[in-house]
C-alpha cells in the first residue's frame, strides 16, 4: 500500500509552537505594559490632577457645639474653617446631617451673601444645625456657582470634632469665664453632666436657637475681660438674652467685681435682680452653709467669712439664700423669672478662694443648678417595663405617638395579616396543585396559574390597603401659645404629624401670623423635624445603624423657617415641630396680689371662650372651668383652691385616705399630656410619670410658679397657626387639632417671706 505525499497531515513543528508562545508572551507583555501605564496614571498623573485641585479651597476644620459639646436632636452651633487655595473662590457652606429618621437634611450659610476666600486665607463660617442620630455621617461642602469646590466627611460619636455629641438625657452645662474650673470631672460624671468650658464670649453663637440643647449656662465675672467682651459682643449678648426669655436658664456669679458687673450700663445689669447698693467686706458664711445643706464648715483665709459680697436693693424674684434677719437684708442667691426663663444671681464667685477650695462646693453647685440636675441621675435607657414596650422614654415621645393616631387611617389587625398569609400559601400551594392536576390535567399550566394567583392576590392586597389607609393627606396638630404679661413676649410651639398617602416630597412651613393678629411685626419662626428621644428602636440615641428610606437630602431654608422637598414614604407620617415668637399684648388683664393668699381680678378679652381653665400659683390650683369673652373674675370670692398635687394627679378621697391613680403612659389623651408637660415638676416629675421631660423641657412652667408667677392654662377651639404644604394651607377636615393658651401672670408680693 502506497501513500501519496501530502495526504497525511503534517506534524506541527516545535518551531511553530514556539512562535505561538512568543506571540502569546508578546500579548501578555502588551497587557502588562497597559496595566503599568494605568498604574503610572494613578500614581503620577493623578497627583498632578490633585496639584491642579489645590487651586481650590479646602475644609480645614470643623468646630461643633460649645467646646465640642452638643446634644442630639437639638439645634447647636457649628463653625467651618475654609482654607483658600492658590486661587480666589466664592461660595457658601452646606452641612448635610441625618434627621431623626436618618434621612439626610441640609443647612447652608451664610444666608444673605456668599463668602469669598482669598488664596491662603482662612475664613470661618458660623451656622447652626440639628443632628438627629447619635451615630451618623456629617458632610460639609463649600459650594460655588458651578459646583462643589471642597468637601469633607465627619462622623458623630467617633474621635474627631463630633465626638462630643450627647444623648438627650445628658445635662449640658456651659460655663463662660471659668466659674466651674475648680470642680473635678468626677463631679460631672456622677451627675451625667457634659461640661462645656467657653473661654471667650466671642465663641458664643449669635442665634438664640443654638442654645436649644443647653440646660444651664453659668457666667463667671472674676475675669474682668468677660464683662468687656460682653460689652463688645452685642450679637452674642442679644442671642443669650433671647434664649433666656424663650425658656433658658442662666446663672450669673458676681462677687469681687460686682461693682463693675452691676453698674447700670453694664451688659449683665439687665440680668441682675436688683440694683447695687454697696459691698460688704466681710460676711459670716453661716447663710451659705445652710443654703448648701453642708456638713463641712466653710473655712476661708479669714475664718468663716465671705469677702466682698454685693448688697442689692429693690430685689425682685425669689430670695432663696440670705444673710441677716430677713430675706431683703442681704440676698445671696436670687431666682428671677426672665420672660419664660430664669436667671439665678449668686453674690459670690465659685472659682475664687475660699469657695473654690470648700469641700462642700458640690452641694452648693447642686443647689444653684436646681432643677437642671435633680433628674440627672437617670439615664435614657433606665426606664423599663411598659415604656420600653411603647417605644418611648420621654413625655415628648408620648406626645409624638399620640399625634400619630389618625382617625381616617386604620391599622391592619395582626389576625388579618396572619389570615391573608395562610390564604396566600394555600392558593399558590395545594389549591394550585389540585387545579392544574385534577381540573386542567396539565401540570405545565402552573406557570400561568401561579402568575395569575400572585397578580390577583397582590392587587387584592393593594385595594385592601387603600381602603384602610386612604388616599388623602392627613395632619394632627397641637398648638401651644404662651403670653408673658410682664414683658409682652409671645412664644408658640406647634407640633404636627403629617400622613402621606403616597411617596412624595413636600415643602412644609409654619404660618404663625394668625396667632398674634395684634403683633406690631410678623412673628419669627423656626421649623424642623421632631425626633424620638431614647435608645430604643427608631430613637435618636439608638446604637443600631439606621438605614433611611431616602438618600437624597432635603433642604432647610436660609432662615430655618421652611423645609424644602421633605420626602415622606407611602402610608407613613413625618413629625414636625415649629417654634415662633413675637411681641404682642395679651388678651388678658390681671391684677393679682399675694397677701398670704392669692387675690385680685382677671379680665378676659378673648374673642371666644377659653375652656378647661386652671390658675396655678404657689402650691395651689384654682379650677376656673370656662372663661367667657369679657368676663371678669374675682379670685378672692369666686373660687376655692385645691393643692397642685391634688389637681394634677387627680387625687380623690376614698374612705379615710386619698387615692391617686398612676399616670397612664400608654394614653393618647392630648390634653392630659400637655397638662403634665406644662407642670411636669409640680406634678412630681419622673417619680409620678415614669417618663423624663428632657427633649421639650422648655414647655414646663413649674420653675416660673416657684419664682412667684401665676400660670393660667386654658384650651380654645380654633387653631392659631397654619401648616403650609407646597405653598398652600394644609387643611384636613378629619384631622385632629388642639390649641392650648397659657398666660404667665406677675403677682405683687405683700410682706412675702
Amino acid at each position: 500500500m502506497t501513500l501519496r505525499a501530502g495526504i497525511l497531515p503534517r506534524r506541527p513543528s516545535r518551531r511553530g509552537n514556539d512562535s505561538r508562545r512568543l506571540r502569546a508572551c508578546a500579548r501578555c507583555a502588551r497587557y502588562t505594559a497597559a496595566a503599568l501605564a494605568l498604574f503610572v496614571v494613578d500614581c503620577v498623573v493623578q497627583p498632578a490632577g490633585l496639584a491642579q485641585d489645590s487651586r481650590q479651597p479646602t475644609i480645614a476644620e470643623l468646630e461643633a457645639g460649645f467646646d465640642g459639646q452638643f446634644k442630639v436632636g437639638s439645634w447647636a452651633p457649628f463653625r467651618v474653617v475654609i482654607e483658600g487655595g492658590s486661587e480666589s473662590a466664592t461660595g457658601h457652606v452646606e452641612m448635610t446631617v441625618a434627621d431623626g429618621d436618618g434621612v439626610p437634611s441640609r443647612v447652608h450659610a451664610p444666608v444673605d451673601q456668599p463668602v469669598s476666600v482669598a488664596p491662603g486665607q482662612r475664613v470661618e463660617v458660623a451656622l447652626i444645625a440639628k443632628i438627629g442620630q447619635l451615630h451618623g455621617d456629617v458632610t460639609v461642602e463649600f459650594r460655588g456657582e458651578h459646583g462643589v469646590l471642597a468637601t469633607r466627611r465627619f462622623r458623630t460619636g467617633e474621635p474627631g470634632p463630633l465626638a462630643g455629641i450627647q444623648p438627650v438625657a445628658t445635662q449640658l452645662v456651659v460655663a463662660v469665664g471659668g466659674p466651674l474650673a475648680s470642680y473635678s470631672d468626677a463631679y460631672f460624671e456622677r451627675r451625667h453632666i457634659a461640661l462645656a468650658d467657653v473661654e471667650s464670649v466671642g465663641e458664643l453663637p449669635r442665634q438664640w436657637a443654638a442654645y436649644e440643647g443647653v440646660d444651664a449656662l453659668v457666667i463667671g465675672t472674676t475675669d474682668e475681660r468677660i464683662v468687656e467682651q460682653l460689652a463688645d459682643a452685642s450679637g452674642q449678648l442679644e442671642a443669650l438674652t433671647q434664649w433666656i426669655r424663650m425658656g433658658g436658664n442662666a446663672i450669673v456669679c458676681a462677687g469681687h467685681n460686682a461693682q463693675d458687673v452691676l453698674v447700670p450700663d453694664s451688659p449683665l445689669s439687665q440680668l441682675a435682680p436688683g440694683t447695687l447698693e454697696t459691698t460688704i467686706a466681710r460676711l459670716p458664711s453661716t447663710a451659705l452653709e445652710t443654703y448648701a445643706d453642708a456638713s463641712a464648715p466653710f473655712q476661708g483665709p479669714s475664718g468663716r467669712f465671705l469677702q466682698n459680697v454685693p448688697k442689692l436693693a429693690n430685689v425682685r424674684g425669689r430670695i432663696v439664700a440670705y444673710a441677716g434677719s430677713g430675706p431683703r437684708d442681704l440676698p445671696l442667691v436670687v431666682r428671677t423669672a426672665h420672660g419664660f426663663g430664669e436667671v439665678v444671681f449668686a453674690a459670690f464667685d465659685l472659682d475664687q478662694p475660699p469657695l473654690s477650695t470648700w469641700t462642700a462646693r458640690p452641694q452648693l453647685l447642686d443647689r444653684l443648678l436646681g432643677h437642671a440636675t435633680k433628674r440627672a441621675q437617670d439615664t435614657e435607657g433606665d426606664t423599663t417595663g411598659e415604656v420600653t414596650t411603647l417605644g418611648f422614654v420621654d413625655i415628648a415621645g408620648q406626645l409624638r405617638a399620640a399625634l400619630d393616631q389618625f382617625a381616617e387611617v386604620q391599622l391592619v389587625p395582626f389576625w388579618l395579616v396572619v389570615a391573608l398569609v395562610v390564604v396566600y400559601i394555600a392558593i399558590i400551594g395545594p389549591l394550585d396543585y389540585y387545579f392544574v392536576k385534577r381540573v386542567l390535567r396539565r401540570m405545565e399550566a402552573t406557570w400561568i396559574t401561579f402568575a395569575v394567583a400572585v397578580v390577583l392576590f397582590g392587587a387584592a392586597a393593594y385595594v385592601l390597603a387603600h381602603r384602610l389607609k386612604g388616599h388623602e393627606m392627613h395632619v394632627n396638630r397641637v398648638d401651644l401659645v404662651d403670653f408673658d404679661l410682664a414683658s409682652d413676649l409671645v412664644r408658640g410651639t406647634a407640633w404636627s404629624n403629617v400622613f402621606s398617602p403616597q411617596t412624595a416630597a413636600y415643602d412644609v412651613s409654619l404660618d404663625a401670623a394668625p396667632a398674634v393678629p395684634s403683633a406690631a411685626t410678623p412673628p419669627q419662626s423656626l421649623f424642623s423635624w421632631m425626633g424620638l428621644p431614647g435608645d430604643g428602636f427608631g430613637g435618636m440615641s439608638s446604637a443600631a445603624a439606621t438605614t433611611p428610606l431616602f438618600t437624597l437630602a432635603y433642604n432647610f431654608s436660609g432662615r430655618l423657617d421652611r423645609l424644602e422637598h421633605v420626602p415622606i414614604a407611602v402610608w407613613s407620617s413625618k413629625p414636625f415641630v415649629g417654634r415662633w415668637w413675637a411681641e404682642s399684648a395679651a388678651p388678658l388683664e390681671a391684677e393679682l396680689v399675694d397677701d398670704g393668699r392669692l387675690a385680685g381680678t382677671l379680665s378676659c378679652n378673648f374673642e371666644e371662650p377659653l375652656e378647661d381653665c386652671v390658675l396655678i400659683y404657689g402650691r395651689w390650683a384654682y379650677p376656673l372651668r370656662t372663661l367667657e369673652p369679657g368676663q371678669q373674675i374675682d379670685l378672692a370670692t369666686q373660687f376655692d383652691p385645691q393643692t397642685v398635687e391634688t389637681f394634677l394627679r387627680r387625687v380623690t378621697v376614698r374612705g379615710d385616705r386619698d387615692v391617686a391613680p398612676p399616670y397612664d403612659q400608654a394614653s393618647f389623651d392630648i390634653p392630659r399630656i400637655v397638662e403634665i408637660m406644662s407642670c411636669y415638676d409640680l406634678a412630681g416629675g419622673e417619680n409620678y410619670t415614669g417618663l423624663t421631660n428632657e427633649y421639650q423641657e422648655f414647655v414646663d412652667l413649674s420653675q416660673l410658679v416657684r419664682n412667684g408667677r401665676a400660670i393660667l392654662i386654658g384650651r380654645r377651639q380654633a387653631t392659631t397657626t397654619q401648616l403650609i404644604c407646597n405653598d398652600e394651607p394644609l387643611d384636613d377636615p378629619t384631622g385632629q387639632g388642639w390649641t392650648f393658651v397659657r398666660f404667665v401672670l406677675p403677682v405683687d408680693q405683700v410682706d412675702a417671706p
